[in-house]
């Protein structure tokens, strides 16, 4: 895949963001950002399937991009993930893949059809688990930066309590 294919790519998968955005009645800035993260999303995975990588893992690497920035984005603007993070995926769902497999299941074709469908379902589960990890992580960073003492305060001895401690 040149360059420029790889930019084509990136394009598409904004226009197709940004008019899921917009169905979902996103705000304009909001509409944009969704938009950037679809493209990110699915030039990553693009760039992992040209590389000659494994297609789950170039959907993990796109789904986890465009849920960490989703993440970032929410607390940089006070706003839900989901705002960025429904649009910034939209590319990445393997709507093909279920096509083909019921396609062939219609036709007859079993062997295609699970071929296809395991496809699929391996695409969607590579995208959950992006999007959980990433979360996850968001998550936990978040709480440790709420949790890190301020200016002039002090820090505790024991920053963990354990159930024994907690009734002495």
């Amino acid at each position: 895949m040149t360059m420029i294919q790889l930019a084509a790519a990136g394009l598409w998968s904004f226009g197709a963001s940004a008019c899921c955005a917009v169905c979902f009645n996103a705000e304009k800035k909001d509409i944009i950002l969704g938009a950037v993260l679809g493209a990110a999303g699915w030039v990553i995975y693009a760039a992992f399937k040209a590389g000659g990588g494994a297609e789950a893992l170039g959907y993990f690497a796109g789904a986890f991009a465009a849920a960490g920035f989703s993440e970032f984005l929410a607390v940089l603007l006070h706003r839900p993930a989901t705002v960025y993070l429904v649009p910034g995926i939209i590319p990445l769902v393997p709507g093909g893949g279920i096509f083909y497999m019921m396609r062939a299941v219609v036709k007859g074709e079993f062997p295609e059809a699970l071929s296809a469908g395991y496809g699929a379902l391996t695409a969607a589960v590579a995208i959950a688990l992006g999007i959980a990890i990433a979360s996850s992580t968001a998550r936990i960073i978040t709480a440790a930066v709420k949790r890190r003492p301020h200016k002039g305060e002090k820090i505790p001895d024991h920053p963990v309590y354990f159930p024994d401690d907690i009734g002495n």
